[in-house]
């Protein structure tokens, strides 16, 4: 149970640092980046792996970069259905879901 908070507060952190590294990006303050962090790791259990289905074939012809763009399209959806974060477009959310992947998967292997 414990590892679970631990994940979620990188997950947190990682949302929250994006904003100072990418331009387009605004996150009203750290519990905002909580509720972000819940928001994207339900749409990543539950809504990712239906859209990879469907993307099936655009998957296996890009070997797997496709992945990118529905990771940027759940973060600018979660940006639009949330009140304190905001994405200003495409190309900040693409940066934005990259720094958030990179983040959480260092973070992931610090705790290990």
């Amino acid at each position: 149970m414990t590892s679970l908070f631990i994940r979620w507060a990188i997950i947190a952190s990682a949302v929250y640092i994006t904003q100072f590294l990418v331009d387009g990006i605004w996150v009203k303050n750290f519990f905002s980046a909580i509720i972000a962090s819940l928001i994207i790791g339900f749409l990543n259990t539950f809504i990712k792996p239906v859209l990879a289905l469907i993307t099936l074939p655009a998957i296996i012809l890009t070997f797997g970069l496709f992945m990118l763009v529905i990771n940027t399209l759940l973060l600018w959806f979660a940006g639009e259905i949330l009140e304190g974060i905001e994405i200003a477009g495409f190309i900040p959310a693409f940066w934005g879901s990259i720094i958030i992947s990179l983040g959480t998967w260092f973070g992931n292997k610090l705790t290990r």
